[in-house]
């Protein structure tokens, strides 16, 4: 089958089945609205080829070059493209499922609002890729290179993040859900809005990094950096942050809420209004912290440090505070009494009743 015979064969709602245009020149063909059925295109040149509203079945695309080509809206399902040249095309809205693209070169390409469900994108380079609204879930990504990326109210869920390359990504209101980033060096990246929840962030490099308003509940950030990062208004509900440093952060009206910081850092960080309600902190360090407003209701800070911290109307309410360390306490609020005993009530009945 000829380029002629290809074309008009789709024109006339053929399906392509079992066809070999291994080798074919196909550039700048228009091939849209197609339905393709185990057709290998190993090595074909579909440079500017447009597969637009196309679906496509058990493809081949070994080694095609397939620059610049429209894949807008098309339906790929257990589709090949190993090291295909896929630099600056168009995914826009795709559905694309179980689909191998390992090796492939996405450079620059437009991935808006595709979805990929079971996709392997192992070694692939997806370098200043735009994936706005993109939607990947159980992707293989290992040593993907997302450099330079746009990545935009994008959903990777449960991805192994860990020898991907974000050098220069904007990740801003990305859903990381279920990550694995342990050890990654993600130092002055931007991560605004993005959720990190039940994430693992062990000894991840988060120093200077915009993390505002970002989730990370139940997240695993032991012996993490996060010193100078911008972190206000972000939740760390139920987080792991021990032995974490978060020396100078901007942690302003952050939630630790239930999180775990025995012996993290927080040395000169701007943590005013920040919630810490139960929060774990023995041997905590708060020297020159600005705690101003800050509400420790029934933390734990025994052992903790905090010479030099700015306590104005910060809160110790039931705190167990044994062998911490404060020089400016009386700025600070103890115990409220009423409240206390409204939270006792119930235990005071039972020891009634007993």
């Amino acid at each position: 089958m000829d380029r002629a015979e290809l074309i008009a064969a789709i024109r006339g709602g053929d399906t392509i089945a079992d066809a070999c245009l291994d080798g074919e020149d196909l550039g700048g063909a228009d091939l849209s609205g197609g339905l393709f059925e185990q057709v290998s295109f190993k090595g074909a040149r579909l440079a500017g080829a447009s597969f637009k509203e196309s679906i496509l079945t058990a493809c081949d695309f070994t080694d095609a070059d397939l620059t610049g080509a429209n894949l807008h809206h098309v339906a790929m399902h257990r589709c090949t493209f190993t090291r295909a040249k896929l630099a600056r095309s168009t995914w826009a809205a795709a559905q694309v499922a179980e689909c191998d693209l390992s090796f492939a070169d996405l450079s620059e390409a437009d991935l808006i609002i595709a979805a990929f469900a079971n996709p392997v994108f192992a070694g692939a380079r997806l370098a200043r890729a735009n994936l706005d609204r993109t939607v990947l879930v159980d992707a293989n990504v290992t040593r993907v290179d997302l450099s330079g990326a746009r990545l935009e109210f994008t959903h990777l869920i449960k991805a192994d993040m860990t020898t991907v390359a974000l050098a220069g990504a904007r990740c801003r209101s990305v859903v990381f859900i279920g990550g694995r980033f342990a050890g990654m060096d993600l130092s002055g990246l931007d991560f605004t809005l993005s959720q990190f929840t039940e994430a693992d962030l062990t000894g991840v490099n988060l120093t200077g990094a915009d993390i505002t308003q970002c989730g990370f509940k139940g997240a695993n950030l032991t012996g993490a950096r996060l010193d100078d990062a911008r972190a206000a208004n972000a939740i760390f509900v139920e987080a792991n942050l021990t032995d974490a440093s978060l020396r100078g952060a901007l942690l302003r009206q952050a939630i630790f809420v239930d999180a775990e910081l025995g012996g993290a850092d927080l040395s000169t960080a701007t943590l005013d209004q920040s919630i810490w309600h139960r929060a774990r902190c023995e041997r905590a360090r708060f020297p020159g912290a600005e705690l101003t407003y800050a509400d420790f209701s029934h933390a734990d800070v025994r052992g903790a440090d905090f010479t030099g911290a700015t306590l104005l109307r910060a809160r110790f309410h039931r705190t167990r505070e044994e062998r911490a360390i404060f020089t400016n306490r009386a700025l600070a609020l103890g115990d409220d009494e009423p409240l206390a005993e409204a939270e006792t009530w119930q235990d005071k009945l039972r020891g009634k009743a007993g």
